[in-house]
């Protein structure tokens, strides 16, 4: 296995043993184990545990992919949510809680995560404001929906459909984003 395939593959499965048990319930060895290479292998590429968790990032923030007007901006977002619980796929914005909550470096972690997403919800929503109040209400609306339906087993399925939890959410989180002025047009120079 080469070296960039190696790192990579470690990569992946600390990802998904850290999204399923944590930080501290995970060793070098799972991850080894889990990515089919030796524990040495692991601490090569990465010195510690602490190192490879903190590689590994909050870099699924799943927002960038997201090319719709903005009007259409808050249902897709809660689809997002309730596309990846369907399917039992690990969210990435749960995974990001986790790991600021279990980082060996809690602090950093969380200034981390907390710009990276508030700069790619201000992005996505074209909030400008200096304190990016309007990314900050969003991504604490989709960090909620996801927390709620995902941590706590709100909204079950059986209970709710899809349709209707897109009906009632997706519109609060609209409206958040609507009450962010949009972006100003650059004015063509004459």
């Amino acid at each position: 296995m080469s070296r960039p395939d190696s790192r990579s593959t470690i990569l992946d499965a600390a990802r998904e043993l850290f999204s399923e048990h944590g930080y501290q319930a995970v060793t070098i060895r799972d991850i080894a184990t889990s990515a089919g290479v030796s524990p040495a292998l692991v601490m090569k590429h990465y010195r510690s545990k602490a190192e490879l968790f903190n590689e590994m990032g909050p870099n699924d923030i799943p927002l960038a992919e997201l090319d719709l007007p903005r009007s259409q901006l808050g249902r897709a977002l809660v689809q997002k949510i309730l596309t990846r619980r369907e399917h039992g796929v690990p969210d990435p914005l749960l995974v990001a809680l986790s790991h600021s909550r279990e980082s060996p470096d809690p602090q950093r972690t969380r200034e981390e995560i907390r710009e990276r997403l508030l700069l790619r919800v201000s992005d996505l929503i074209g909030d400008t404001t200096p304190d990016r109040r309007h990314a900050s209400a969003v991504a604490c609306q989709i960090l909620g929906l996801a927390e709620g339906v995902r941590g706590l087993g709100l909204f079950p399925a059986e209970s709710i459909s899809r349709d209707e939890l897109l009906d009632l959410y997706g519109p609060l989180v609209q409206q958040q984003i609507d009450a962010c002025p949009p972006p100003e047009e650059p004015h063509p120079t004459d």
